[in-house]
C-alpha cells in the first residue's frame, strides 16, 4: 500500500529545480532535511555513458539519487539509508517523482552492505557522509539529525573502505566533506586503493575560508590530482552567484 502524507505527518513537500529539471522531496518539518551540500555534490558528480549502476551511501531523503536519476536517464541508482524514517520518506519521494524504474531505496546499515552486495558491483559510489567525529562539537538532541551529522553509526574510514569494496576497477567515488578533514580524507582514499583525481573547494563568499571540499576518486586509478577553480555560493550582494543560478536552473 502506498504511504500517504498523513502517515508522514508532520511532513512537507519541498520542490527543487536542478539544471532545468524539477524534483519534489518529502521531508519532516522537524527532522533531518537536505541542505545545499547535497545539491553541490549532485552537481559535481560526472556520469559517463557506460556508468549504469550507481549507489548512494546514506541517501537520507533520497535527494541526490533523485537529482541524478532525473539528469541521467540511463542509470539505475540504489540509495542506502540506515534510518527507517528517512528510508520510508525517500521511498515515497521516489514514487512521487515516478522514478521507480530507476531509483531503489534500501534500509540497511553500511556495516551490512557486504551481506547484500557483491564486490565490484557499481560503476559509481556517491556519498554525503556525516561530517563530525562522534565526540566533537554539540550533538543534536534529535536522533535523526545527530546520526546524519555525526559519526555515530559509521565513520569516514568505514565509508571509504566499503566504497572501495563496491566499486569496479576504474570506478569513481564522489563525496563532499569538511576541508579540515582533507588530510584524513586523502589518506583513507589512498589506503583503500582509491586515487584522488579531482577536487574543488566551495566557499560561501569570496574572501572567506572554504566551507566544503568536493572530491572525486578513482579505484585503482593513476596518480594525478586536478584542483578545480573555486565555487562561490553567494556574491557580494548576498545573492546566488551565476554558477549557483545555473545549478538551480535560474540562469542559462
Amino acid at each position: 500500500m502506498s504511504l500517504t502524507m498523513k502517515e508522514f505527518s508532520p511532513a512537507i513537500i519541498d520542490s527543487i529545480s536542478f539544471h532545468n529539471t524539477a524534483v519534489e522531496v518529502i521531508q519532516k518539518k522537524d527532522g533531518y532535511r537536505f541542505a545545499i551540500d547535497a545539491v553541490l555534490l549532485a552537481d559535481f558528480v560526472k556520469i559517463k555513458a557506460n556508468d549504469k549502476n550507481i549507489i548512494d551511501l546514506g541517501t537520507g531523503s533520497g535527494i541526490i539519487a533523485l537529482l541524478l536519476a532525473k539528469c541521467f536517464l540511463h542509470i539505475k541508482i540504489t540509495g542506502i539509508e540506515l534510518q527507517k524514517g528517512l528510508f520510508e520518506l525517500a521511498k515515497e519521494s521516489v514514487r512521487l517523482n515516478r522514478l521507480e524504474a530507476q531509483v531503489y531505496i534500501e534500509n540497511i546499515a553500511i556495516k551490512d552492505i557486504k551481506k547484500r552486495f557483491r564486490a565490484e558491483t557499481f560503476n559509481v559510489v556517491v556519498t554525503n557522509p556525516p561530517y563530525r567525529r562522534f565526540k566533537s562539537g554539540r550533538i543534536n538532541p534529535t536522533e535523526e539529525k545527530a546520526i546524519a551529522r555525526h559519526e555515530i553509526k559509521t565513520n569516514l574510514e568505514e565509508i571509504i573502505k566499503i566504497s572501495s569494496y563496491l566499486l569496479k576497477a576504474k570506478g569513481s567515488l564522489f563525496l563532499i566533506h569538511l576541508p579540515e578533514r582533507l588530510a584524513e580524507l586523502i589518506y583513507q582514499l589512498k589506503r583503500c586503493n582509491i586515487e584522488p583525481k579531482r577536487m574543488r573547494f566551495v566557499y560561501s563568499r569570496e574572501g572567506e575560508d572554504a566551507a566544503f571540499v568536493l572530491m572525486e576518486g578513482a579505484k585503482a586509478g593513476r596518480e594525478g590530482l586536478k584542483i578545480e577553480r573555486p565555487l562561490y555560493i553567494y556574491d557580494k550582494s548576498g545573492e546566488y552567484t551565476d554558477e549557483m543560478k545555473r545549478i538551480y536552473g535560474e540562469k542559462k
